[in-house]
């Protein structure tokens, strides 16, 4: 009996407890009042592509917004929402042209017309402010001046999913599945259709997809990045857990959500927290987890402490013999530095790789003795071929550096260079400058 698309409607929706939680603006209006002040912010935000021409993909579920060259105020406001349709967004591309070359020689500031853009996007519609959405930039190349640029296109895209309440189709949907995937227990069917819930999050079926690939993954812990974008990522792997809880060898789930509510400023190396440790049975405290870490905090900036999450996780859960980490692709991992504190392989399942592989979850699959896995393919051979020097991932050759990080060859290749400033720990501010030797302190 194939499951695949049933579950693929399940996903569509998240927890119940989660919906009557208010949505989290990823941009405060601090920010975007003070765009030079908060560069690094936007930077690490919003990553950027390079591309010759912006195509457009007509069949996606998508509006283009139009700006305009070096202006802001969009020419097609009546375009969004769609109308006659229920939709939620899921992804903003702010789209540019690299004229001049160089943003040194740019007559209009870069950072205000990206933030005056923003601001613009969201008086139109302040749904599109929310951490659960991921944000990029587009540069194009294909000009050499001023009059090429113009030319193109200049505005702002917006994906969306449209969402559609059949609320009958929705309990007969959640019943099938019950029947055929659970162990038969009436009240862990009743869970699982109070886990599923009428608000919908951004997910592509992901962590189901992989978890249901890997049944050998015993005696294990899960740690799941638990801000923003995340959520409907982290309900794929509720919902798997419920649904196999006899055969599952997860026996504890961590979510981290990057300090909780800290000033990005008082965050330290190791020492961030925001980190939630449980049993996965029963589910129901799961669920309750979720919705209390959720609570918390969403993380703040774009950096995230993966590596404190899975340290101090395994520290409460000695007994483990490796971690899956769900991992948010687009994040930078702030505290790579302490890498050394993790003493068993962690399988990386990264989310949300249509631009790529950020290297840095590459480096903690290889550095731990781990691996790393995609919706469409797995690596668990990582050490086999950096012994052969032979690493080719979707068409990217990495090469093993003096740093002994995994890199692009060409580092034109690297969509996620912004990252790379968090391979190594964070100097010290006293006249010395000296890097801060990091320390495991926080497994003891």
């Amino acid at each position: 009996m194939n499951l695949f698309p049933t579950t693929y409607i399940l996903f569509n929706s998240f927890l119940l407890l989660l919906s009557t939680a208010k949505a989290q603006e990823k941009f405060s209006s601090d920010i975007l009042g003070n765009p030079n002040k908060f560069s690094t912010f936007f930077e690490e935000t919003l990553p950027i592509t390079e591309v010759e021409i912006y195509q457009y993909n007509n069949a996606a579920q998508s509006i283009l917004l139009e700006n305009g060259y070096a202006k802001y105020q969009f020419e097609n406001n009546n375009d969004w929402p769609p109308q006659g349709l229920n939709v939620v967004p899921t992804e903003v591309t702010v789209i540019f042209t690299q004229y001049p070359k160089h943003k040194s020689f740019w007559l209009t500031d870069y950072h205000w017309l990206l933030a005056k853009r923003l601001e613009e996007l969201f008086s139109l519609d302040s749904a599109l402010n929310d951490t659960s959405i991921v944000y990029n930039i587009v540069m194009q190349t294909d000009c050499e001046n001023e009059f090429e640029a113009m030319q193109l296109f200049h505005g702002i895209e917006v994906k969306y999913q449209v969402i559609v309440e059949e609320e009958v189709i929705l309990e007969e949907e959640i019943e099938s599945v019950t029947k055929a995937k659970t162990s038969g227990s009436s009240t862990q069917s009743k869970k699982v259709k109070r886990f599923m819930a009428r608000q919908k999050y951004y997910t592509d079926s992901t962590v189901y997809t992989v978890l249901d690939r890997h049944p050998e993954w015993q005696n294990t812990v899960m740690v799941i990045d638990w801000t923003g974008s995340m959520y409907g990522y982290g309900a794929e792997s509720v919902l798997w857990q419920a649904m196999n809880e006899s055969k599952s060898g997860i026996e504890k789930i961590a979510l981290f959500n990057d300090g909780d509510k800290k000033k990005n400023r008082k965050k330290e190396l190791g020492r961030t927290g925001g980190i939630y440790i449980e049993k996965t049975t029963p589910i129901s405290k799961t669920i309750k987890l979720f919705n209390r870490v959720k609570n918390k905090g969403t993380g703040g900036d774009s950096p995230e402490n993966d590596v404190e999450a899975i340290a101090t996780t395994l520290a409460a859960s000695p007994q483990s013999e490796s971690v899956i980490l769900i991992a948010d692709n687009q994040s930078c991992v702030r505290d790579f530095a302490l890498i050394n504190c993790i003493d068993k392989p962690v399988h990386v399942v990264l989310c949300g790789t249509h631009k790529g592989i950020n290297a840095q979850y590459l480096n903690i699959a290889w550095r731990t003795g781990g691996s790393i896995h995609t919706k469409e393919w797995d690596l668990d051979n990582i050490q086999e071929l950096v012994a052969q020097q032979n690493i080719v991932i979707e068409g990217i050759r990495y090469i093993r550096t003096i740093d002994n990080l995994l890199l692009p060859e060409d580092r034109f290749a690297n969509r996620f260079g912004y990252c790379d400033r968090y391979y190594k720990a964070p100097r010290r501010k006293q006249k010395s400058k000296k890097r801060k030797e990091p320390q495991c302190y926080f497994t003891e």
